[in-house]
């Protein structure tokens, strides 16, 4: 089951829907349809995960008979979790992307945050701030919890993953370089585009056999298999649950291999008109244009 939050006809308004053959199935008139109306009014997977497991399992049977009622062609994404309580992203966690960031192995794992400000979606602008000139791309794959996640251990952490679906950590080399927190450099406006879907946990190849491609104006730029984390997805569930309760629809971003503009020689940094496209094998495709902010 592959799931996204779509804009309805109404500006800011948004509404569930299953993936299938030719488009997608509004989560309500499924709901309507089978006469389940704890599956009503699901405006994206963070509100779906809120009503808790049954409410999941209800829409994985529905969704098997699911037909498309809404065209591909006719759809605006919205971020698949529209507003989190924490996006905490994941440093130098691709042996690859150490080397090219010239920096040593860490000897902890390294967390830093999003906040939900900087979401979009697939589609949306990346806008590219005045007080940048050094905007990078960094793809990587992200992890949606699924239900309330504390001290829980690696070999049952899995459990907790919702699903997982594709994120752009954008950052600002230059601010991010130069002040003693990432806060500007990692989590102004935009700095998160997400999507255009979520694959759900239960119908998701394991993270190891998922590939990670990222290419600017069609050139790739990285290439990597996910099995190339340091910290594996259970190992950062266990980790960042032990003293920070991870609640539905949280996201954690892994991490990114190398090929980033800052590891290029020269760098090659983004500029207004680049196109970014994120793939990651079973989930789809990410695809934001840079735009100058006003």
């Amino acid at each position: 089951m592959r799931l996204a939050a779509l804009y309805r006809t109404d500006a800011g308004d948004t509404r569930l829907h299953v993936a299938v053959d030719g488009g997608f199935a509004a989560v309500d008139e499924l709901a309507a349809g089978a006469r389940r109306p704890d599956l009503a009014g699901l405006r994206d997977v963070g509100d779906l995960y809120a009503r808790g497991a049954d409410a999941l399992e209800q829409l994985r049977e529905l969704a098997v008979t699911a037909t498309a009622t809404v065209a591909s062609e006719s759809i605006k994404y919205a971020p698949p979790v529209l507003c989190p309580g924490k996006i905490i992203c994941v440093g130098l966690n691709y042996a690859d992307h150490i080397a090219e960031s010239r920096t040593g192995k860490p000897d902890r794992i390294v967390l830093f945050a999003k906040f939900p400000s900087c979401l979009v979606g697939h589609a949306d602008p990346i806008r590219y701030p005045a007080i940048t000139t050094e905007l990078d791309y960094e793809g990587e794959l992200a992890v949606v919890i699924g239900r309330q996640a504390r001290n829980v251990p690696a070999d049952s952490a899995l459990d907790y993953v919702g699903g997982y679906t594709v994120i752009n950590d954008v950052s600002a080399r230059d601010l991010q370089g130069t002040e003693p927190q990432w806060i500007r450099g990692k989590a102004l406006d935009t700095f998160a585009p997400l999507g255009p879907v979520l694959l759900d946990a239960a119908a998701a190849p394991p993270v190891a056999d998922m590939r990670l491609r990222t290419l600017v104006n069609g050139e790739v730029r990285q290439d990597a298999s996910c099995a190339q984390m340091i910290t594996g997805v259970p190992e950062l569930i266990a980790y960042i649950s032990n003293g920070i309760t991870l609640e539905p629809g949280d996201i954690i971003a892994t991490g990114t291999p190398s090929g980033v503009a800052m590891g290029m020689n020269p760098p090659k940094y983004l500029q207004p008109g680049d196109k970014v496209s994120i793939e990651i094998t079973a989930i789809g495709e990410l695809i934001n244009t840079v735009a100058a902010a006003p």
